[in-house]
């Protein structure tokens, strides 16, 4: 592999100098930008955890509950809310509840203002089966705490964001009256989460967030990845929301676009389970 100091020594060789401080110029810019992406000038803590949250939504979550645990112990007790968060979402994945919701418990008591922890207690709750008033309560602070923030969204324009937020909280909430047993209420509910996908993605459609040429050069290609994700999620929540409801056909088509939507590998997975389960 060719360094960075090699590859100016080359390009200063050149005998036009106009043309070899341009590419020099060039390659510093590049290699700046790939310092960037890789969260380079970020703390150690945050590193990791970017390493996690690929890894786990790659569909790797034992891997990524190895760069949770150490970020986790990098910092201080009154600010581990973000790695702990991380840390039960790896471990629910792995289907260790307990686990999972020890972590969660301690993160929510610290507070977590990004709803984040809000919204891995109601999932956990809601795949456990054990609380599902917790988790009507939890979803709902997640959704207050996530949507209508001044914040510029740089992955979708206009309220895209926010629908596909408030569908997958009316999915989560179909999902919890059907463990209660109210199952009219829990009607209504995935036919306002449907209504909302639907309007989000004829939005996205018409719409594009306005970044600047730094911001797209950071990101790259984690703008689309992340579109991606948010819309795969959504669907994977209403498809669960179906499949709560024994409505099949519906939820295979949920499921279906989950499957071809997401590219990271988590979803993918999950979706393509549930067909072969629902489809032999």
């Amino acid at each position: 592999m060719i360094t960075l100091g090699t590859a100016i020594a080359i390009l200063t060789s050149w005998d036009k100098p106009w043309i070899s401080q341009i590419l020099v110029i060039l390659v510093i810019a590049g290699a700046y930008v790939i310092y960037l992406r890789n969260l380079g000038h970020c703390p150690p803590e945050l590193r990791l955890r970017r390493k996690g949250l690929d890894l786990l939504l790659a569909g790797q979550p034992e891997k990524a509950e190895k760069y949770y645990r150490r970020s986790l112990a990098m910092l201080d007790p009154s600010d581990q809310v973000r790695p702990l968060v991380c840390l039960a979402d790896a471990l629910m994945d792995q289907g260790r509840y307990k686990d999972s919701k020890e972590y969660l418990e301690r993160a929510l008591e610290l507070g977590d203002s990004t709803g984040s922890g809000q919204v891995s207690m109601a999932d956990l709750l809601l795949q456990m089966g054990t609380d599902p008033e917790k988790a009507l309560d939890m979803a709902e602070q997640a959704m207050e705490l996530s949507t209508g923030r001044s914040r510029r969204d740089i992955y979708f324009g206009g309220g895209v964001n926010d629908d596909l937020r408030r569908a997958r909280y009316w999915a989560r909430r179909t999902q919890a009256l059907v463990q209660l047993s109210r199952r009219s209420e829990a009607r209504q509910a995935i036919d306002r989460a449907s209504r909302l996908v639907e309007s989000a993605i004829a939005e996205s459609r018409h719409t594009r967030p306005h970044n600047s040429i730094l911001v797209k050069l950071i990101l790259g290609g984690r703008i689309a990845s992340h579109r991606e994700l948010a819309m795969a999620t959504t669907h994977w929540q209403i498809g669960l929301a179906f499949l709560a409801l024994e409505d099949s056909s519906k939820a295979i088509e949920h499921f279906r676009i989950t499957r071809d939507t997401d590219h990271r590998g988590k979803y993918r997975r999950l979706a393509q389970q549930q067909l072969t389960r629902l489809e032999s």
